[in-house]
């Protein structure tokens, strides 16, 4: 009865209660955090879209009944457009450094610099393409690392900002834009590159992106101590939610981390989530073009259905596992293996009945529901990240990120050499070996996963956290050993 009288304070601000979200400083972070999620999202799409009208031919209408066919820009095969939409994700294979950022500009200056640097990149994006092709895929490299930087960083203000209890529903609210932000660079930049020309797309999210940093500059410092319009009242509760958020710079325990069992866990399922968000989202343009022929814009509506869906469910799974959290015995690490064990296996069933129909409508309709389904994952995946050390949050995210691109790197790539032939029976082999990703991500993370803060996560020095895990390794073999 406490533990939800708690969670319902938390939500329903009252005269008493200067904890409310809904009217507290870290809610109007929420927010920023949102738009740089929309952001982020756009910086991804708008080659995704803009790729579509840069390889394809149009038939024109002139006076009278006469037409005429308008050679594509760029004569790329499948395998060249897989390239020129992956190498983003290149750029994010070195976001395991985000921890040297974070450590020297902290969470938000890491977020601002890194979507200006993105915003101004890609702005130059279509001048050098039409003079250097070689050095757009370097501008693109570039700009994946910045903006894999960024997701990286994320993970510092939610340690440093949000309290336990209300974590999953922040991060809701803030991972919910990168769906936010998918749903509309569909549309949008489809409209866009239909009317004035795909060079247009790049020029409108670049200046997005240079916007939203400008906001984030404004709004949001590297921990609530250094903000002067919090409020005294709502500054203390945070810091006793937080996870020691007035800690300093510290070293982290590179050697621990990598030999963590819990770490690789939560990296290997933020690998099958974006590599599931990939298939539904980045390559769904080609699969609706391929199976359709339709038109740019309305290629980019109706690939932005599924993701709509999304953006619903992401909420409220957030205030739901919040909720199951702070009303129940379950073991938080046990609560997150069903979850994240049911939401894999119930896509996976659901792309089977993909394959076997082989029908279009058939298959959208499927993909919301897998969407929605990935929706409650991804509100599981970034808490577990913070929870497992918060000192080293933006360290864990990194790695996260680093293996997430490496999922995106390869299923760009087999969907290219897959589809060679755009039939409906390539991207059925696309969709089973997505299933086979699925299970492999599931059974790593039942089998290793953890959700509980790890022994070397609470000690500032590296020798002293290899000591607290040895002497936790020896009790629980000294254990085992008893029965």
């Amino acid at each position: 009865m406490d533990n939800k009288s708690n969670f319902r304070r938390s939500l329903v601000p009252t005269d008493d209660s200067p904890d409310s979200i809904w009217y507290s400083k870290r809610f109007l972070v929420a927010v920023v955090m949102f738009l740089c999620y929309v952001n982020s999202s756009m910086q991804i799409n708008n080659m995704n879209i803009a790729v579509v009208e840069m390889t394809s031919n149009k038939t024109i209408t002139v006076a009278g009944n006469e037409t005429i066919v308008r050679v594509a820009e760029f004569q790329w095969d499948t395998v060249t457009i897989g390239t020129v939409s992956s190498i983003l994700w290149y750029g994010g294979l070195f976001a395991f450094t985000a921890g040297f950022f974070v450590d020297k500009f902290g969470g938000s200056g890491t977020c601002v610099i890194s979507m200006m640097i993105c915003g101004v990149l890609t702005i130059l994006l279509p001048v050098i393409l039409k003079n250097d092709y070689f050095g757009f895929l370097m501008c693109r490299f570039i700009t994946g690392f910045f903006l894999n930087l960024f997701y990286a960083s994320t993970s510092e203000v939610y340690s440093r900002w949000y309290p336990k209890k209300e974590r999953s529903t922040l991060i809701a609210i803030g991972c919910n834009g990168a769906n936010f932000g998918t749903a509309i660079a569909f549309p949008l930049f489809g409209f866009i590159a239909a009317e004035w020309g795909w060079q247009m797309v790049f020029y409108v999210s670049g200046a997005i992106s240079i916007i939203i940093s400008l906001l984030c500059l404004i709004i949001v410092r590297n921990t609530p101590s250094q903000d002067g319009l919090i409020t005294e009242a709502e500054l203390s509760y945070i810091l006793e939610e937080t996870d020691d958020a007035s800690r300093n710079k510290m070293h982290h325990p590179y050697k621990i981390i990598l030999s963590s069992g819990p770490v690789y866990a939560v990296c290997f399922g933020k690998f099958t989530l974006l590599w599931l968000t990939i298939i539904l989202s980045a390559c769904l343009p080609l699969y609706v073009k391929d199976l359709t022929g339709r038109e740019t814009g309305e290629i980019g509506l109706i690939s932005s259905i599924p993701t709509i869906a999304q953006i619903f469910m992401i909420p409220i799974a957030g205030l739901l596992l919040d909720r199951w959290k702070n009303t129940t015995s379950i073991k938080l690490t046990l609560m997150h293996k069903i979850t994240v064990g049911i939401a894999y296996l119930a896509s996976s069933l659901l792309f089977g009945i993909v394959v076997l129909a082989s029908d279009f409508t058939t298959s959208m309709i499927i993909f919301v529901f897998i969407q929605i389904i990935a929706s409650i994952v991804s509100v599981v995946i970034e808490p577990i990240i913070v929870g497992l050390s918060p000192s080293d949050s933006s360290v864990v995210s990194g790695l996260s990120k680093f293996l997430g691109c490496t999922a995106v790197i390869i299923s760009r790539t087999c969907v290219g050499f897959l589809t060679i032939n755009h039939s409906l029976l390539e991207w059925n082999n696309c969709f089973l070996l997505t299933i086979g990703v699925l299970i492999f991500g599931t059974v790593i993370f039942i089998v290793l996963g953890s959700s509980e803060a790890q022994p070397w996560s609470s000690v500032s020095s590296d020798q002293e956290r290899a000591r607290l895990v040895k002497i936790k390794y020896r009790r629980r073999k000294s254990s085992t050993n008893s029965f």
